[in-house]
């Protein structure tokens, strides 16, 4: 328990977060276990069925774009009525009731429609979700990143279940349909947590905030958005570091657990670089991160022979990229509540998913086509030159006016 002194209210906290957001993480981490036994084993059954490098970008890119696009329609739409449970929840139910039938995908074409359902579901649910993680955090940035550990545990979890599933010759379809298990503890956990008007929730939590004078979500704010979307252009697809890992290793069965270590990672540093954040400022940690993930993209671009070197080469780089997206993933989120206030926070994160959709929908497709028409040494090189750009602008752009003064 933590109480605020101010308000001289008690706030019940599991693992240094309050218990909506605690049962938030778990539904994360259930609908995690079923995303990420699915998604350990994807980008091979794609090209199972007939699939190729450009296939696999066009399906990233055209399912990321609607999931994102519709978190700009959603979180503008959840301001307006004031609501955000029934967006969280009718997004966790699409999502973990269509995915398992990828299963029965006879060709790339069907995976490509259920997918794009899943991510209907996720673009639903996402700005709400994270709308009401920022209503009921009482530092946000240990929050979010309590919540994306407990998610990414489920990834873990996923991840090493498609691993043993395979090690027992299950085949991608059977992995696949198991998955609907998890989501159905998602789905039932979802109806337990509470909406919250944002007027009052400072009261439930003890937590005194000013609200800033931001009517409008000004200029210098619609440039963080910008800026943090094209981050979001020049990061790499974890569907490509899977591939890629092919070249390193001989046994199929050890990619899923270089992912598993990889969201490990994830999960381990996802709340500590979250309360970093909070000490040290966001910006310092996601250069950290898009650091990290330059330096695993120029390893990526140099071809290797598959030997004990390249194992432990791809390994590292597995467990770089979890550190990059701990880094960045959480922070981002965190940063638009720091600069939005309560009432436009559902808008805010609105903006950014959407601008995430419009900036990124092309470069999952045009990776796709350097990969399949050139090498993947020009691919990773081109995501490099992206990054490069992307550091020196973040670093060099000063969004201190946008914190506006409290009175």
């Amino acid at each position: 328990m933590e109480k605020n002194e101010k308000s001289n209210q008690t706030v019940k906290l599991i693992f240094g977060v309050s218990i909506p957001i605690f049962i938030m993480g778990l539904v994360s981490f259930f609908t995690d276990v079923s995303s990420e036994m699915i998604q350990s084993i994807l980008p091979f059954f794609i090209l199972e069925l007939g699939g190729t490098g450009l296939i696999l970008g066009l399906i990233i890119g055209l399912t990321t774009a609607i999931s994102n696009i519709l978190k700009g329609v959603s979180g503008w739409m959840s301001d307006r009525i004031n609501k955000r449970k029934p967006f969280i929840v009718a997004g966790y139910s699409i999502s973990n009731l269509s995915k398992p039938f990828m299963a029965f995908s006879p060709s790339w074409e069907y995976i490509l429609g259920l997918k794009a359902t899943d991510r209907f579901g996720k673009g639903l649910r996402t700005s709400s979700r994270d709308t009401l993680i920022s209503y009921y955090a009482t530092k946000k940035g240990r929050a979010f990143g309590m919540h994306r550990a407990m998610d990414t545990l489920g990834a873990v979890v996923g991840s090493l279940l498609a691993f043993m599933f395979l090690f027992f010759a299950w085949t991608y379809s059977q992995i696949i349909f198991f998955s609907i298990i998890p989501g159905f503890f998602a789905i039932i956990l979802i109806f337990t947590i509470k909406d919250v008007n944002p007027n009052e929730i400072g009261e439930k939590l003890g937590v005194q905030e000013v609200e800033p004078k931001l009517e409008k979500l000004d200029r210098n704010f619609i440039k963080l958005i910008i800026i943090l979307g094209v981050i979001e252009f020049a990061s790499l697809d974890i569907a490509f570091l899977q591939i890629r890992a092919g070249d390193f290793v001989d046994l199929i069965y050890f990619i899923p657990i270089f992912y598993m270590l990889s969201n490990i990672v994830y999960a381990i540093f996802s709340p500590l670089t979250g309360t970093l954040s909070d000490k040290i400022g966001r910006k310092k940690v996601i250069n950290i991160g898009l650091f990290i993930l330059l330096i695993s993209c120029i390893l990526l671009a140099i071809p290797v022979n598959i030997s004990m070197i390249s194992f432990i080469l791809i390994l590292i780089i597995f467990l770089m990229y979890g550190y990059y997206l701990a880094s960045v993933d959480p922070i981002s989120r965190a940063y638009i509540a720091d600069l939005a206030g309560k009432r436009k926070r559902g808008r805010a994160y609105g903006y950014y998913y959407l601008s995430v959709g419009l900036i990124s929908m092309t470069e999952s497709i045009i990776f796709g086509l350097i990969y399949d028409f050139f090498s993947y040494t020009w691919a990773f090189i081109y995501v490099s030159i992206l990054l490069i750009i992307c550091i020196i602008v973040f670093s060099i752009t000063d969004f201190s006016k946008i914190l506006q003064k409290k009175k």
